[in-house]
């Protein structure tokens, strides 16, 4: 047997593990919740994620809170003080679809979290400013084809829990981001101190005739 030949098994192999593995946490998720279903949560799935990065665009936290788990919060906004976000959902490429559901639980085995990873293909337009209005990075009117693979995360235990986006997972086949440009402060020219007491002279005599 060739090596591809074994690589191809391992592959077929290692599939079949991750699909029974997604069959049996399926299960789980719908025991908390029944209505669940992989063929309308991607759908969902996205418009959480759409309203995410709008609140993230328009400094909107309280909702963005409701909208990402504690863990996904600290990643989306960390580096964005000072800075202008222009986000904007063109389109989808391909149907949203989920690829993974996995349940974890913590402490003991009846606090379970559900998982679900969707896979999202769509174009998107990105555009960050610093404080200056100086573009950083992306550009307003140039749309992007980004292939995202998306996790969302619901405490199943509580009844009136919703899903929450929890994070991103990137392959190790994807291509690396586009750097962001630093840009810095440009300081004006420094004055000596007789220039600095001349232009304070001129201001208080100018300041003086208006009130003459």
């Amino acid at each position: 047997m060739s090596s591809l030949s074994k690589d191809g098994l391992r592959q077929r192999v290692e599939k079949l593990k991750q699909t029974a593995a997604s069959q049996l946490a399926l299960r789980k998720v719908k025991d908390h919740v029944p209505d669940f279903s992989t063929k309308t949560f991607p759908e969902k799935a996205q418009e959480i994620f759409i309203e995410a990065h709008n609140c993230l665009a328009n400094f909107n936290k309280q909702r963005l809170h409701s909208l990402v788990t504690e863990r996904c919060y600290p990643d989306m906004v960390r580096g964005n003080r000072y800075k202008t976000i222009r986000w904007s959902f063109v389109e989808s490429l391909e149907p949203p679809r989920v690829v993974h559901i996995r349940c974890n639980s913590i402490v003991n085995p009846s606090n379970l979290y559900g998982q679900v990873t969707v896979r999202m293909h769509t174009r998107q337009t990105l555009a960050v400013y610093d404080r200056f209005g100086r573009l950083m990075y992306g550009g307003e009117q140039v749309p992007k084809d980004v292939l995202e693979y998306v996790v969302f995360e619901r405490y199943l235990v509580n009844p009136y829990g919703t899903w929450r986006m929890h994070g991103k997972i990137v392959p190790e086949w994807a291509p690396p981001k586009d750097p962001i440009i630093k840009t810095v402060m440009i300081p004006g020219p420094a004055l000596d101190s007789s220039q600095e007491v001349k232009e304070n002279k001129e201001e208080t005599s100018e300041q003086v005739q208006r009130q003459q």
